[in-house]
């Protein structure tokens, strides 16, 4: 009998631990999520602006990559890399990296939906929804 009920708790431990794991990577996941309702007029554009550094050493990691997982309808995605020096902060001086992100409306007003994912230090996913006017 010992032997059932030690591997049955080492089974429920086990079960456990697994659940646990998977709970902690949906939360991660949903950190890392965005959801941005915006407004553009059409032919115009709008702007993102993502760092890429350690906030705890002020470390700039490089410039972050855009990867565009659903391409939108009404427009398009264009990228700008420049560096930004902070002015305020723990930081304050440092030179940092970033990505300007563009959404480019086009001609045709309506509602426009699209994904794309910031990849730097960290993953950022982004749903976009434009309302272009």
């Amino acid at each position: 009998m010992k032997p059932r009920r030690s591997n049955l708790r080492r089974l429920t431990i086990a079960g456990v631990a697994v659940g646990m794991f998977f709970a902690a990577a949906q939360s991660a996941t949903a950190q890392n999520t965005r959801y941005l309702d915006r407004r553009v007029a059409a032919g115009k554009q709008m702007e993102f602006q993502w760092l890429n550094y350690d906030e705890r050493t002020c470390k700039d990691r490089g410039y972050p990559k855009l990867i565009v997982n659903s391409k939108p309808s009404l427009g398009s995605y264009r990228t700008k890399r420049r560096k930004f020096t902070q002015q305020n902060g723990r930081c304050k001086g440092k030179k940092l990296s970033v990505l300007l992100v563009y959404y480019v409306a086009g001609r045709k007003k309506g509602s426009d939906r699209s994904s794309f994912t910031i990849r730097g230090s960290s993953d950022i996913r982004i749903h976009l929804k434009a309302q272009v006017y």
